[in-house]
């Protein structure tokens, strides 16, 4: 018998090399795609019920809800997955907080301490921006005139005013509520006083909601609706005798 060359032993260890795998157990298999499949399913039904959910999609986000938000993805209400209807409801929004000192003279003879602005500057990827943002969002949704809620945005206001004047340690708070419009896809098409270079400069906000919020003598927190001069109710002007 011949003795083996080196080609033969390099091509005996090619077939060593090329020989197949042992497939995975049956069992392992069923196991895997079972796995994939409850995971695929999970993962898609909270995806389709972030908007408008009915009530058996409730019932099914509240069983996955947890396993999904281990992943990062929160199947809350306020976590749309479409980019915008092109209503004036999906723009963006921001709550402005002017502070004052004194809760018993009026903004206009006192000087202004500083103002707050929610949400504040930062990355959107950060958890109190987003929050900021939803806050924000629903005050305008609530101060919307198309459907206005009067009781919801008071209550909202009051909140977020007394929270903002005990941490700065402040009497009295002006909140605004003002709605960001978007740019148009065609700059060209912006009208005069709208910078296309500066998306939120001043122009593009839209004051929907404006109210006081003051701190009174028994610590507890009051608000009143600031009311536009043409939506209130016109004086009754008595004859002079």
């Amino acid at each position: 018998m011949a003795p083996l060359t080196r080609f033969d032993l390099m091509a005996q260890s090619s077939d060593l090399d090329a020989s197949p795998e042992p497939a995975p157990a049956p069992l392992l298999r069923s196991v895997l795609s079972l796995l994939i499949f409850v995971h695929c399913f999970c993962v898609l039904v909270v995806l389709a019920s972030t908007f408008r959910r009915s009530t058996l999609q409730a019932r099914l986000v509240g069983i996955f809800g947890p396993y999904t938000q281990l992943l990062h993805f929160d199947p809350g209400l306020f976590t749309p997955f479409h980019h915008t209807h092109g209503f004036p409801a999906d723009d963006d929004a921001i709550i402005a907080v002017d502070l004052y000192a004194s809760g018993e003279l009026p903004v206009e003879r006192q000087p202004r301490l500083k103002t707050v602005t929610l949400p504040a500057a930062g990355s959107s990827w950060l958890g109190s921006r987003q929050r900021s943002l939803r806050l924000a969002k629903r005050l305008a949704a609530y101060a919307d005139p198309d459907d206005e809620r009067e009781d919801l945005s008071s209550g909202l206001a009051r909140a977020i005013g007394s929270r903002i004047l005990r941490e700065h340690d402040a009497q009295r708070a002006v909140v605004r509520c003002l709605r960001r419009s978007s740019q148009p896809l065609d700059l060209a098409t912006l009208y005069e006083g709208f910078p296309p270079d500066d998306p939120t400069a001043a122009p593009y906000d839209s004051l929907l909601y404006e109210a006081d919020v003051w701190i009174d003598e028994d610590g507890e927190a009051q608000v009143q609706r600031r009311v536009a001069q043409a939506e209130a109710a016109p004086r009754r002007v008595v004859p002079a005798p």
